[in-house]
């Protein structure tokens, strides 16, 4: 269990306010080596709506090792925030999925799906690495998003893009 008090600035106004959290380490379980749960409460700023309340939020968080070199996530929030006036304003559900395989030294294999339940996104990054020779790298990425109707999911946009690094030695 800790608290935090804290001040940050923003749009030349200062904000001020306490986070209390509770966390609890889900621990003996085989394969999971990083397994926890959190209860969150106190002030923030919602920068989505700007505005300055409250929030109480519950998250859970698992890692899973099936080797060294391969690796699963999964995280899950509820956010419950309120207008200055104490008035809920929305409830948030979110959840992400990450793989991360690295088959040799040289290469590394990232998939991540975020699923935002409260607006009914959907999405998947792909990242590929490959390490040509020392100091220089191959990447392509690859993101899709998606927002589910009433009846059908349809796309909202997709990314597929290459880099190439480079370490020219003079």
């Amino acid at each position: 269990m800790w608290h935090e008090d804290w001040y940050f600035r923003f749009n030349q106004q200062g904000y001020r306010g306490d986070t209390f959290s509770l966390r609890y380490t889900l621990a003996g379980m085989p394969f999971f080596d990083d397994n926890h749960a959190t209860f969150r409460v106190g002030e923030g700023y919602d920068w989505a709506d700007d505005y300055f309340g409250s929030m109480r939020s519950f998250s859970i968080d698992q890692r899973l090792k099936i080797l060294d070199n391969l690796i699963l996530n999964y995280d899950a929030r509820i956010v419950w925030e309120y207008f200055p006036s104490g008035e809920l304003d929305e409830v948030k559900r979110v959840a992400n999925f990450r793989i991360t395989y690295l088959p040799t030294r040289d290469i590394f294999i990232r998939i991540f799906a975020p699923i935002n339940l409260t607006t009914r996104q959907y999405g998947v990054n792909a990242l590929f690495s490959y390490a040509y020779r020392p100091m220089s790298r191959f990447y392509l990425a690859y993101n899709e998003r998606r927002s589910r109707g009433d009846s059908d999911i349809s796309l909202v946009d997709r990314i597929v893009m290459a880099k190439i690094s480079y370490l020219w030695n003079l």
